[in-house]
């Protein structure tokens, strides 16, 4: 690890705070921008929510150090989540380092970061998480935390909504969707507010693998990381290997 990430107390970053690297400044003014654009009101409104409120927090993983520098961070997070309420995710960004990749490629690459994760992870899976990722009640744990998992990258073009300038994930805490259930009222209208914009936001329509928690339909993985198109990715079945450090 290099000496200014071993020098450091936290890994990640508070909403105001400055970036000394320039890669890293660019990644969060960017994202800023988007997420509170008022021109194009980006789809996500739990997420603009929380840059308002400043609830995110953020890290920065340099290409050197990868999953060990993003294991550390999301260690850190998951501690301090529960305190920063319900709208809340930690948004990592990664270091460009030159490689031209497609969306299949970046594919490739959040799901071997999902697996080092799971690989570098000392804490048990969540009891009343499946480990099958078959199974309506699977969701991607870290530290013992449920997160639903969100993948942004430079080769999306068509669908902005999952664009960023630098290869990005989001980890939103299973919690964080307690309160917006299908069958109450607020789940329905964020529901309805989310796929609206999408349809505005997006050149392609928003995808069939929007489903809710533990509906017997539902596969949460496929809502992860969506390319430009809405093909099915669940045929070859997902590539997380629950207790392995493997890859299908």
């Amino acid at each position: 690890m290099t000496s200014e990430y071993a020098t450091a107390t936290s890994l990640l970053s508070e909403p105001t705070q400055s970036r000394i690297r320039p890669w890293e400044q660019n990644a969060l003014d960017c994202f800023n921008q988007r997420m509170l654009d008022r021109n194009r009101l980006f789809p996500c409104i739990f997420g603009v929510d929380a840059v308002r409120r400043g609830t995110l927090r953020y890290t920065f993983v340099p290409a050197e150090t990868g999953v060990h520098t993003l294991a550390q961070a999301l260690t850190e997070f998951t501690e301090i989540a529960p305190a920063l309420g319900k709208r809340t995710s930690l948004v990592a960004f990664f270091e460009p380092d030159g490689v031209p990749r497609s969306i299949g490629d970046h594919e490739r690459w959040f799901w071997e970061v999902l697996q080092g994760l799971h690989a570098a992870d000392t804490e048990p899976w969540p009891p009343d998480i499946a480990t099958d990722a078959d199974d309506p009640f699977w969701e991607f744990s870290f530290a013992g935390m449920p997160l639903f998992v969100v993948a942004n990258t430079p080769a999306h073009t068509r669908r902005h909504s999952r664009y960023s300038e630098h290869f990005a994930i989001t980890f939103q805490p299973r919690f964080v969707f307690d309160d917006l259930t299908p069958d109450s009222v607020q789940g329905q209208n964020a529901r309805t507010i989310i796929r609206g914009r999408l349809h505005a936001y997006d050149e392609v329509p928003p995808t069939p693998l929007l489903g809710s928690f533990g509906d017997s339909e539902n596969r949460e993985w496929t809502q992860y990381f969506l390319g430009d198109d809405n093909r099915d990715p669940g045929a070859g079945g997902c590539p997380f290997i629950h207790g392995t450090k493997g890859m299908k």
